[in-house]
């Protein structure tokens, strides 16, 4: 039978063990709640980031649809690229530029989705965009695709791909070997005839040799210029002129002599 001696020394080594539980159920605790306020700090942080991104689109788009010169409505795809760099998901795009829609806009976003339901067909960013571009787009709506057709280079090359590049985003159905072959038969015919023997496949490669053969043509016309400018330029030899004989008297009051030089 244990004595009061043995009773009181199990109980000191029970104690014992129930504050070194406790100790660390303090200590779960605390690192729980650090992970709580971190997880609140993030997403207050997020809240805030969204607020701004929601301000930012909201102005942009009204600023684009009440100034329909502006460039960035003329092209039409900032609010893709904004999309893009948030990583809306292809299903919240609709919703967040239509909550945005203010005054005329509204009405004809009012318009389109009710014309949608009960038609019974959804609203895809592909047709919101579309529809956006047609009606609030410049009036003089330009054709991607017969503008593209018809493309030639009639400055520098740089301004050449860039036209090109602007119209090839907004034509849908050309294939590599289309997109080659009208680059190709845009540009000047110096710079075409040196890089057809290549036979690019694709338009990137095409830009490349049309790149390399412009800068060689640079490279020519400034081996040539300064050999014809010291041709024209350098001073032709003159033959000394004859000077006129001079007559210096010498004397001549008191002697009535001169001497011819």
């Amino acid at each position: 039978m244990a004595t009061n001696k043995e009773r009181i020394e199990n109980l000191e080594v029970g104690l014992g063990q129930l504050q070194e539980d406790l100790s660390k159920m303090e200590r779960g605790l605390s690192d729980e709640l650090q992970q709580i306020k971190a997880a609140i700090t993030k997403f207050s942080e997020l809240s805030l980031t969204s607020k701004d991104a929601s301000s930012s689109i909201s102005n942009r788009i009204s600023q684009n649809l009440t100034n329909k010169k502006n460039p960035e409505m003329e092209e039409g795809r900032w609010v893709d690229q904004f999309f893009e760099y948030q990583g809306t998901p292809d299903s919240e795009k609709v919703s967040l530029a239509s909550y945005h829609l203010r005054g005329e806009a509204n009405e004809w976003w009012q318009w389109l989705r009710r014309t949608h339901t009960e038609a019974g067909t959804a609203v895809t960013w592909a047709i919101f965009s579309e529809e956006l571009w047609s009606r609030f787009g410049p009036t003089d709506c330009e054709d991607f695709d017969e503008s593209l057709s018809k493309i030639r280079q009639t400055g520098l090359l740089r301004d050449y791909q860039w036209e090109f590049e602007r119209l090839g985003n907004r034509v849908k159905g050309w294939t590599q070997k289309a997109l080659v072959g009208t680059f190709m038969g845009g540009l000047k015919p110096e710079i075409a005839e040196g890089i057809r023997m290549f036979k690019p496949k694709t338009l990137k490669e095409a830009i490349s040799l049309a790149r390399m053969r412009d800068e060689q043509l640079l490279r020519q016309k400034k081996a040539i210029r300064p050999s014809y400018q010291t041709s024209f330029l350098s001073p032709t030899t003159s033959k000394p002129s004859t000077q006129k004989m001079a007559f210096v008297g010498r004397d001549a009051k008191s002697a009535g002599e001169r001497t011819v030089l």
